[in-house]
């Protein structure tokens, strides 16, 4: 039976519908899934009850309700609140091999899934805004609470635990931060600071923000006006405007994540461009500080195009079952494992005590050298256009390459076998001239004999070139590659990357780069 109060109220059955996710949503929302294969007990799907919840200012969020498998007369069982990606729609298919409902539910979990608010439901996307889904989660949790599968801890309070990836992440963050009914989070490639994000030292990320703001308007979804003001001037001048650049502040939900005390599963991409590891350690980072357990793992996936070995495809269903039973359960025989493990370009996973790892010491290079650069450099990206990642999508939108046109800074060889995990550090001193003096230039991490751009990271170096001498440091993307004796990598200062806005400008510039990476002892295999 769904609950009597709701406006309306429908009962069905999972072969009865599959949600389909818009085309330029579905690379996000595959990057958010956890891989699983689907086991025989899968076979009879359970039935699932819709309802649609009217939340604080009367939009109805559409919620469906899974009751966990085999759950006896009278018998309780935790909930877990399972959020989607961007533009996508709740999981409805237990049998979906890219899900996460199925393993849940054959975990023993009541799962609640959802439509957000303009994604299926009414009203239109504030990007996991506090004042608006934050209030929607809390309406969503008072509902749980009144079903007779979920376990209580107190009336009104379910024992309640959130998953999902990306826009399902960081709405595990907001919820969190907002209701302490929240008992443990697993949030998957989530931002930290979303306008930090989005639009770092005033670059507008531009590969993602493009393929973001075309699946907000499709299938039917509806965007904010702040986020179609976003979406607008981002992609047409590179700049968000004032009062949209607060907009996107006020989000955080870093000013809510430092308020989590609950157990909390990081799960962060390495590849991820859209929201690199940084943002999972700061949260992490955040959580540990108020002494709540705490664990992150970094893999091979998230918003963007692995182009290493995965490693082993159920990694992180079975992290994250494992969590949930230690910490939803409270089964003190279930092993979480070690506080900090990452995966390396080989597809192995180590890992670590918690996380920073300590240092072995750093590997360090500096050289100089002179750019000129103008807007003729997209012709680069232009040529490749046809070029398409895994997801279909342009390879340059989502994973940096190595240039052509660079200053290039030769690291030298490890003496012994060496991972760098963590943080580098690179600091230009520059001297040039533009037309539009306020300008970025990128940094990237080459491994010459691979190929690739370690991470397939970029990030942007913000530079002023007026003619005087200055200096701009900055910490690079955090990384996770091992190293031998016959590795060669080296730093790329380049003027253009399909990752953030292109070059506006043209003018040259004579630079010194000194680049620092740290040097660990790799962890134990685990």
């Amino acid at each position: 039976m769904c609950a009597a109060s709701t406006p309306r109220c429908r009962v069905e059955y999972e072969e009865n519908s599959v949600l389909r996710f818009p085309p330029l949503a579905i690379p996000v929302a595959a990057a958010c899934a956890l891989a699983v294969v689907p086991s025989a007990s899968a076979s009879a799907a359970p039935a699932r009850r819709t309802v649609e919840l009217a939340s604080f200012d009367g939009v109805e969020i559409v919620t469906h309700f899974f009751r966990a498998p085999g759950l006896r007369k009278g018998e309780r069982r935790p909930v877990v609140l399972l959020g989607t990606g961007w533009a996508g729609r709740g999981e409805t298919d237990p049998k979906a091999e890219d899900g996460q409902l199925g393993p849940l539910l054959r975990a023993g979990y009541n799962v609640v899934t959802w439509n957000p608010r303009g994604f299926g439901s009414g009203g239109a996307a504030h990007v996991d805004d506090p004042r608006v889904e934050g209030r929607d989660m809390r309406r969503i949790i008072n509902w749980v609470a009144r079903q007779k599968e979920v376990r209580l801890d107190r009336k009104g309070d379910p024992r309640l635990g959130m998953a999902g990836g990306s826009y399902g992440g960081a709405i595990q963050l907001v919820t969190a931060g907002l209701d302490r009914r929240v008992d443990a989070i697993v949030p998957s490639i989530a931002f930290n600071d979303l306008a930090e994000t989005l639009y770092p030292d005033e670059v507008f990320r531009a590969g993602w923000g493009a393929m973001l703001c075309s699946g907000g308007f499709l299938n039917g979804n509806k965007l904010a006006p702040q986020v179609q003001k976003g979406c607008l001037t981002g992609l047409a001048s590179g700049r968000l405007p004032d009062d949209t650049y607060r907009w996107f502040r006020e989000h955080g939900p870093d000013h809510l994540v430092r308020r989590i005390s609950v157990p909390t599963l990081v799960l962060q991409g390495t590849v991820d461009t859209l929201f690199p590891l940084r943002q999972g350690i700061e949260v992490h980072r955040a959580v540990k500080a108020n002494r709540a357990p705490v664990k992150m793992i970094w893999f091979c996936g998230g918003h963007g195009s692995c182009d290493t070995d995965p490693g082993p495809a159920k990694k992180l269903t079975k992290a994250t079952v494992a969590w949930f039973d230690r910490y939803l359960k409270g089964d003190r025989r279930v092993r979480t494992g070690p506080g900090f493990e990452y995966i390396d370009q080989h597809g192995v996973y180590r890992s670590a005590p918690s996380y920073p790892m300590k240092a072995l010491g750093e590997l360090r290079a500096q050289a100089s050298g002179r750019l000129e650069f103008s807007r003729r450099d997209a012709d680069i990206y232009l040529k490749e256009k046809k070029k398409k990642s895994g997801n279909g999508i342009p390879e340059y939108m989502v994973a940096a390459r190595p240039q052509a046109k660079a200053v290039d800074v030769a690291l030298p060889a490890v003496q012994a076998p060496a991972q760098t995990v963590g943080t580098p550090r690179v600091t230009l001193r520059y001297r040039g001239t533009a037309n539009k003096p306020r300008t970025a230039l990128y940094a990237q991490l080459v491994d010459r004999g691979t190929g690739l751009v370690v991470g397939n990271q970029a990030t942007p170096l913000p530079v002023v070139l007026d003619g005087r001498e200055r200096t701009v440091t900055r910490d690079l993307e955090a990384v996770a590659w091992s190293l031998t004796p016959a590795s060669r990598l080296e730093l790329q200062i380049v003027p253009i990357t399909g990752l953030f806005d292109w070059q506006r400008s043209a003018g040259r510039v004579e630079l010194t780069a000194d680049v620092a990476l740290p040097l660990v002892e790799p962890g134990p295999r685990s």
